[in-house]
């Protein structure tokens, strides 16, 4: 078979490339392979196979048919055309039993290509083929061509197809001796089951697949290992074999010649997610030395980089600039094929996850200016305006970024189009809108004077908002992260509220089990729940019976979420009470892992509620981890607010420690940082305090025995201190009573229930064990409407400070 000794030329050719340091050139493998297409030698090669296609047989046409399609010949060409509807025509007349299922797979990967309607209407009559198909599977091969073509075919699938498919891989699959074949078939197996419409389906047996690998994943090909680690990274679990595909990728990087070997992208793309600080920064010098020189990148780099760089969240600007310059140059300077509007959107859509995975704080506008302009091109010639899930990608990516050159206002005729065919977005579209309301609300936060496109955001989340409610009403069977979608668009829609909405939303959890939850379905609902700074008790009891039932496979990452989310409620419950000697135990073990920033909250939460360990207390202070900090805080992207963020937390924690656990003799190593602080605290002007300083100062004649704004040992801050003692007069500080008046506003207080937060319960925890009576005042009952009787605010502050036993 001479085309297939031609895609054999090919796929060494490509290697060659690889290995031959051909980094920084334009011209792909694919590039330089084009030029067969017009070999006469090639050209002939062609003619005879479409003179003689009709002597092939069933394997020989599915191997030419994939063959001219991986070496780029048109699939609407003459020769592959007619090699497609000869194995269609052998494949409908063939009995199923004789048909291998590596020929659907081929057929079904060449014919799928099409993207188009054409292709789906041949694919149509293969498909009752590929369903009987599934029941006559008995080899790991039959299965791993199957799973491919059910993969290829998501528009076909129904839940009665996948739970006969499930069925068969749990009879075939699980529990049996481990083989290179075996391996092979579960890569694919997990690939189709973890698409994004059956993510959610099948947790169990996603779960149960990725453990069968253990101890196996030395011997998966590095393109399978690439594949296994986004789909771990999906589900977030399970850590053992999170674990060891960090281990063997390491063990590669470390083998591996940087300067020679292309190869290392792929490997740097599996391993930054679960990389150390110092691992970090050792691949963001790799990045620096191989690629910033040139300032480009061939193709070949493209997608593992912007895994990497994404990932890296680096703080050298000059990594990002050439990165993005790399896509724009390569988009410029390439055909156009490669402008193709799905293609364009796609790389829109990279642009937008890397811009919110930097905290917004990164904006490349050469890049963003030309987007926009090929977009337009696309509404004004192509068929995307007609298409929701294209027009909606399109419009969110224009309104995010404004410019001098682009505007600031959205053309009111794109808002019309939205408000007129909002009727026809689903889930995802109304998320992808609201995604960039929020991005492009964020962007223009400085520009006041902006009334048109105020208008313009608010009749979009009022529409947006009435339509998620329509398709909650209409559709009764969510699945989970459909709903999970629907509440982080609610989310971004922050600023034009709408109640029905949100407890419609939050009223649809109580339809799930805690069977239907995994990893990453908590983690992004306990995201949506601090979002929208809600606690809901019945909903969180279920996450954490999943998290209780499958806590082996759980990675700190996710605990620190749930345990972050209980502490700044300042609430807890029997099942989190019961969690909670695991979440201890998941943090000591990724001690070394998690980020500063993670592993500092995970270690206040679990100070709060009297769980951290010795281990964690001693590496938590030790002079390894204060160096981790160091490095993070000079490698961070957000220099402006990361550093303070981290050196609050570690004051807060160093206190907490001190306070709360005295036996652990820390030493209190942050008297100048509070000292530097307070200095900095203005005096509070608003009405709220000075109209309590004013009642105060009536009620306390004797100045001498009241202080204002005044700091307790360990640096908390005191709205008002008073010293007295029961007989109602005030006399020597050092025989009476120490007090203090705290102010809790809207923000220190649970939207749930009114009650007190997680911080300011630790608060008046703290000042309790060092002396003092804490007496809160909340701003709502202080401005209530009985309060406005004469004297009724005096005595009020009577019967708290001199509340009777």
């Amino acid at each position: 078979m001479a085309i297939a000794m031609v895609r054999e030329l090919q796929i060494i050719y490509y290697r060659v490339c690889m290995f031959e340091k051909n980094f920084n050139s334009f011209i792909t493998p694919e590039d330089s392979f084009e030029n067969i297409l017009t070999n006469n030698d090639f050209l002939n090669l062609m003619n005879l196979m479409e003179e003689h296609y009709e002597f092939m047989n069933i394997q020989c046409l599915s191997y030419s048919l994939l063959c001219l399609h991986k070496i780029g010949v048109d699939i609407n060409s003459t020769v592959s055309t007619k090699l497609s509807h000869r194995l269609q025509k052998i494949l409908l007349s063939t009995p199923v039993e004789e048909i291998e299922s590596c020929i659907l797979s081929r057929f079904t990967v060449t014919i799928v290509s099409h993207r188009d309607l054409v292709g789906l209407y041949i694919l149509k009559d293969i498909w009752p083929i590929i369903l009987k198909k599934i029941n006559l599977c008995n080899t790991y091969e039959d299965i791993k061509h199957i799973s491919m073509c059910l993969f290829n075919l998501p528009w076909f699938l129904n839940k009665s197809i996948m739970d006969d498919f499930v069925t068969l891989i749990e009879r075939n699959l699980l529990n049996k001796p481990q083989h290179n074949d075996k391996i092979k078939c579960i890569v694919k197996v997990l690939r189709l089951i973890n698409s994004p419409y059956w993510i959610n389906q099948n947790i169990n047996l996603s779960r149960s697949l990725l453990l069968n690998l253990q101890g196996a994943i030395r011997h998966v090909t590095l393109y399978d290992m690439i594949q296994l680690q986004m789909i771990i990274i999906k589900q977030s679990e399970p850590y053992q074999l999170f674990e060891e595909i960090h281990n063997e990728t390491s063990k590669w990087l470390s083998k591996t010649d940087v300067d020679t070997d292309i190869t290392v992208l792929r490997l740097l793309s599996c391993i930054v997610p679960s990389s150390s600080a110092s691992q970090r920064k050792h691949i963001e010098s790799l990045i620096r030395k191989q690629f910033l020189s040139h300032n480009s990148f061939s193709q070949l780099c493209i997608g593992p980089l912007f895994n990497i760089i994404r990932n890296l969240k680096t703080s050298d600007i000059q990594i990002c600039n050439a990165y993005w310059s790399s896509v724009l140059d390569w988009l410029i300077s390439g055909k156009s094929s490669i402008r193709e509007h799905h293609k364009l959107l796609r790389i829109c859509n990279r642009y937008m996850n890397f811009n919110n995975n930097m905290s917004g704080t990164y904006r490349y506008y050469k890049f963003e200016n030309q987007m926009i302009n090929w977009l337009n091109e696309e509404l004004d010639q192509g068929i995307s305006s007609i298409i929701p899930s294209k027009f909606s990608k399109i419009f969110s990516f224009f309104i995010s970024y404004p410019s001098k050159n682009i505007g600031y206002e959205v053309p009111e005729v794109m808002v019309k189009k939205v408000l007129d065919t909002v009727g026809q977005y689903n889930i995802y579209d109304c998320y992808i809108i609201s995604r960039g309301l929020n991005t492009a609300f964020i962007n223009r936060k400085n520009k006041t004077s902006l009334p048109i496109f105020l208008d313009q955001y608010v009749r979009l989340c009022t529409a947006l908002n009435k339509r998620c409610l329509e398709i909650l009403n209409q559709e009764p069977n969510l699945n989970i992260n459909q709903l999970n979608s629907l509440y982080r668009g609610y989310n971004h829609r922050h600023n034009v509220r709408e109640p029905r909405l949100f407890y419609k939303i939050l009223e649809r959890y109580k339809n799930y089990t805690s069977e239907d939850f995994s990893s990453k379905s908590i983690k992004e609902l306990t995201y949506n729940l601090v979002s929208s700074d809600w606690y809901d008790a019945e909903l969180l009891d279920k996450c954490l019976k999943y998290f209780i039932k499958n806590h082996k496979y759980l990675l700190a990452e996710n605990v620190e979420k749930i345990l972050t989310l209980f502490f700044l409620y300042g609430v807890n419950s029997e099942k989190f009470i019961e969690f909670l000697p695991f979440a201890t135990e998941i943090i000591n073990r990724d001690k070394y892992k998690m980020s500063g920033l993670n592993f500092m909250r995970a270690s206040l939460a679990l100070c709060y509620f009297y769980s951290l360990s010795t281990s964690i207390k001693d590496y938590l202070f030790s002079v390894e981890f204060l160096e981790k900090l160091d490095d993070e805080l000079n490698n961070c992207y957000a220099k402006a607010t990361y550093p303070l963020k981290v050196r609050q937390l570690l004051m807060i924690l160093n206190r907490a420690v001190c306070i709360d656990y005295p036996e652990f003799d820390v030493p209190w190593f942050h008297t100048k940082y509070c000292e530097e602080i307070q200095s900095l605290v203005p005096k509070h002007t608003g009405s709220f305090y000075l109209d309590v300083e004013k009642k105060i100062n009536q009620l306390i004649k004797n100045k001498g025995y009241l202080k204002s704004n005044s700091f307790s040992p360990y640096g908390y801050k005191l709205d008002f201190e008073l010293i007295l003692n029961d007989s109602i007069q005030l006399k020597n500080a050092n025989k009476n009573e120490k007090l203090v008046l705290l102010l809790l506003n809207e923000k220190d207080l649970r939207k749930t229930d009114n009650e007190m937060r997680g911080l300011s319960k630790l608060k008046q925890r703290h000042l309790e064990i060092l002396g003092y009576r804490v007496i809160w005042i909340k701003k709502s009952i202080w401005n209530s409407m009985f309060m406005t009787e004469p004297e009724a605010k005096l005595s009020y502050l009577k019967s708290l400070i001199w509340k009777k036993p």
